[in-house]
C-alpha cells in the first residue's frame, strides 16, 4: 500500500521544481501546463522502469537509497540522450548535451529517493506495522 502512494507521490515535487524551471525558460507556457505536462513525463517513466526495478530491487533484496537514486537518474538521462541523439543537428555539442541531460535526469534521482524515503524498503515490514501502534 506504501508503494502506491509513493508512486503517486514521488513526482510531485520534483515535476513542480521542472515545470516552474520549464515555465521560466519557455514563458508562452502556463505554469500549470508546464507543471502538468512534466508530471505526466516523470509518471510514465515511472511507470515504465520504477516499479518494475521496484519489484526487482525488492526481490534482490538490494534496498539502499543509493540505488533508488541510480535508478531514477538513469530512468530519465538514457531515454532523454537516446532522444537528443535521435534529434542531433550539426550545432550541438557532445558536452552541452551531456550536461543538459545530467541536469534534468537530477529530477529524476530526487523521485528515485523520494520514493525510497516514502517506502523505506530497507525496513522489515512487521517492524513498519509495529511502528503504527507505538
Amino acid at each position: 500500500m506504501r508503494a502506491r502512494w509513493a508512486f503517486f507521490l514521488a513526482p510531485i515535487f520534483p515535476a513542480a521544481v521542472a515545470g516552474y524551471n520549464l515555465h521560466i525558460h519557455r514563458p508562452q507556457m502556463a505554469l500549470l501546463s508546464s507543471f502538468i505536462f512534466m508530471c505526466l513525463d516523470f509518471y510514465f517513466l515511472e511507470a515504465i522502469v520504477g516499479i518494475p526495478t521496484f519489484y526487482i530491487l525488492k526481490r534482490k533484496r538490494w534496498q539502499h537509497f543509493w540505488i533508488y537514486a541510480a535508478v531514477g537518474f538513469l530512468a530519465i538521462f538514457a531515454p532523454l540522450f537516446a532522444f537528443c541523439l535521435a534529434r542531433w543537428q550539426s550545432s550541438y555539442e557532445i558536452g552541452s548535451v551531456l550536461t543538459t541531460c545530467a541536469l534534468v535526469a537530477i529530477y529524476g534521482s530526487a523521485i528515485g529517493l523520494i520514493f525510497w524515503l516514502l517506502v523505506r524498503p530497507d525496513k522489515d515490514p512487521v517492524e513498519q506495522l509495529a511502528s503504527h501502534f507505538t
